[in-house]
């Protein structure tokens, strides 16, 4: 598995999808109960931001910081971070990197396979909210897959906290169904 070129490939597909968001969608609900399109958006925004400053050596917050990081350009909003974060990625060493997330010190490339799953799953979101087609790149999908199974323990799950609880799915539905059950989203 290829952490990096994985990251591209989760940008690439919400950077897409960010890029058909007109104003008009921007108050459309999600399958993220808190938050509307705007928020999601802020929200891919601001995690590729904290995890580019993450490789950079600062210090890492649990979520994005106030505001409106998608402000009246969400598509450029978040094509600069996507791109700078993919900078960071690129850099000499990256992937030997320790990240200072607010829980304590994580290796790069586990960092790197939650950036793939935030932003695939919440690139399924924002499809939801727009009335869009997404297909999960298999790949992308199967490395969320496994990083939900390993580490959305019951204590992360529930309301406010990082995953809703799982919903029923057919064992015999598609990878991507399988997923979006698992992260507490309905397929």
């Amino acid at each position: 598995m290829d952490p990096i070129g994985n990251c591209q490939r989760a940008v690439d597909g919400a950077r897409a999808m960010i890029a058909g968001v007109r104003p008009d969608d921007m108050a459309k609900p999600t399958p993220c109960e808190s938050w509307d399109v705007r928020g999601l958006v802020h929200h891919m925004i601001g995690v590729c931001q904290n995890f580019t400053g993450g490789l950079r050596g600062q210090a890492m917050s649990p979520g994005p910081a106030g505001g409106d990081l998608a402000g009246d350009d969400p598509a450029g909003a978040y094509g600069r971070a996507a791109e700078a974060l993919m900078q960071e990625w690129r850099g000499p060493g990256a992937l030997e990197k320790t990240l200072k997330m607010s829980f304590g010190d994580m290796p790069a490339p586990m960092a790197a396979r939650i950036v793939v799953g935030d932003q695939t799953l919440h690139t399924w979101d924002l499809a939801k909210a727009l009335g869009r087609p997404f297909t999960m790149d298999e790949d992308l999908a199967q490395a969320t897959m496994q990083l939900i199974e390993q580490f959305a323990t019951p204590e992360m799950r529930g309301p406010g906290k990082a995953f809703a609880m799982p919903v029923e799915c057919p064992p015999d539905a598609s990878l991507q169904d399988r997923l979006i059950a698992l992260s507490g989203r309905k397929p």
